[in-house]
C-alpha cells in the first residue's frame, strides 16, 4: 500500500499553480484541495478549480485520501487518471479502502476485467464505485449473466458500455427484457443484442414499449431475427427524431413503403445523419446513376463511407483488387455490400 505522510500531502509546488492563479481568489479548503491534488496525483494547473471546490477538505483526513490514492495506483492506474478521476467526483477521496473499493475491485477482477480493462471501466463510469455491490452490482450481474450465459460474453457487454452495470437501479434492464419476452422474441435474440449493443436495454421502459410497438405496426414479427436489430434502432431515437429521419428520406423522394421496407431490410440505415443520407443518395443516384431500387434493396449503402468505400470502387484503378477495373453499375454495388465481411445489422 502506498503511504503519504503528511507533509508530503500538503506540499505545493507552487511554480505549478500558484504562479498562475491568485490565492487571494480561492477559498482556503480549495488551495489546499489543489495542493494535495497536485502533489499526490499529479494534477495539472488547468484542470477544473471548480471541481476542486466540491471536496470538504479535511486534514485529519489526510491518511485516508492517501490510501484511497495509493489503492489506485496498486492497481496499476498513472497520476493523470487518478488526477482525472479525483476532478470528476472528488468524494471518491473519502472512500474506505477496505470496505468500498477492495471488495468491488475483486468482484470486477472475478469476472474478468483486469489490467487496462479495469482502469478502462472505472475511468469510463465511476459509479461503479458508489453503487452498492450486494444490492446493485451483483445483481444486474447475474440478470445479465441469465440472457448471456457466460461472463465472458457479460464482461465483454460491460466493456463495450460500462453503464451496463449501473444501469438498473430502477430495475430498468429488468423490465426492458421483460417487455421483449412478453412480446415472444426468443432469449437468444434479445441475448445477441444485449452482446451488441446493451444500450438498447438501458433505455426508459415507455421507449422500449412505443419502439416495439413501432416495429410490429411495420409487419416485423417479434420472433424474426431482425425484430430486436429493428427495436434496438427505434428506441434509441426519440420520436421527433424519427419523424425527422422519415421526412429527409422522404424529401430524397422515397415512399414511407419504400423507408419502411428498407428498414426492415437493415433497420441501422436510419441511424445515419441527415448529412450522410443526402451524401450517400446524391452518389449512389446522381454520381454512380443507380437505380433508386438499388438503395431500397441494398441499405447497407448506408453504412458506408462515399470516400473511403464508395467512391474508390466507382473510380478505375482505385480498387482493392489490383488488377480490376471498377465501372459502377448494379452488379458492382452489389459487390461493394457482398463482398465485405457480412454486415451486422448493429455494430
Amino acid at each position: 500500500m502506498f503511504k503519504f505522510s503528511s507533509t508530503f500531502l500538503l506540499h505545493f509546488i507552487q511554480k505549478r499553480f500558484l504562479n498562475t492563479v491568485s490565492t487571494s481568489t480561492l477559498p482556503l479548503a480549495s488551495v489546499s484541495t489543489i495542493q494535495f491534488l497536485t502533489n499526490s496525483c499529479g494534477l495539472s494547473s488547468g484542470s477544473p478549480i471548480s471541481r476542486g471546490r466540491k471536496l470538504q477538505f479535511d486534514e485529519e483526513n489526510l491518511q485516508q485520501y492517501g490510501a484511497v490514492i495509493g489503492f489506485f495506483k496498486s492497481h496499476g492506474f498513472e497520476d493523470s487518471q487518478i488526477a482525472k478521476l479525483v476532478s470528476r467526483k472528488p468524494s471518491i477521496l473519502h472512500s474506505t479502502v477496505s470496505t468500498n473499493l477492495k471488495p468491488k475491485f475483486e468482484f470486477l477482477q472475478e469476472i474478468g476485467i483486469v489490467g487496462p480493462l479495469l482502469t478502462k471501466l472505472i475511468l469510463s463510469n465511476y459509479m461503479i464505485l458508489f453503487r452498492s455491490l450486494d444490492s446493485q452490482l451483483k445483481p444486474t450481474f447475474r440478470l445479465i449473466k441469465e440472457m448471456l450465459g457466460s461472463d465472458k460474453k457479460v464482461t465483454a457487454a460491460i466493456c463495450r458500455t460500462s453503464w451496463l452495470l449501473t444501469s438498473n437501479s430502477n430495475g430498468t434492464v429488468r423490465s426492458n427484457i421483460d417487455v421483449l419476452v412478453s412480446e415472444g422474441v426468443p432469449s437468444t435474440n434479445i441475448a445477441q443484442i444485449i452482446a451488441l449493443n446493451p444500450r438498447s436495454v438501458m433505455r426508459k421502459v415507455d421507449r422500449m414499449i412505443r419502439a416495439v410497438k413501432t416495429v410490429k405496426e411495420l409487419g416485423v414479427e417479434p420472433k424474426d431475427g431482425m425484430f430486436v436489430y429493428a427495436v434496438s434502432v427505434a428506441v434509441s431515437m426519440s420520436d421527433s427524431t424519427w419523424k425527422k429521419k422519415i421526412n429527409v428520406m422522404k424529401s430524397l423522394g422515397w415512399s414511407e413503403n419504400e423507408i419502411f421496407t428498407a428498414f426492415k431490410r437493415f433497420p441501422r440505415f436510419l441511424t445515419c445523419s441527415e448529412e450522410k443520407m443526402r451524401d450517400i443518395a446524391d452518389f449512389c443516384l446522381n454520381t454512380a446513376k443507380l437505380d433508386p431500387g438499388t438503395l431500397i434493396s441494398y441499405p447497407q449503402f448506408f453504412n458506408y463511407s462515399v470516400h473511403k468505400r464508395l467512391q474508390p470502387r466507382h473510380i478505375p484503378g482505385q480498387c482493392e483488387s489490383r488488377n480490376q477495373i471498377c465501372s459502377i453499375g448494379l452488379e458492382s454495388c452489389r459487390k461493394v455490400v457482398l463482398s465485405s465481411i457480412q454486415m451486422k445489422a448493429v455494430s
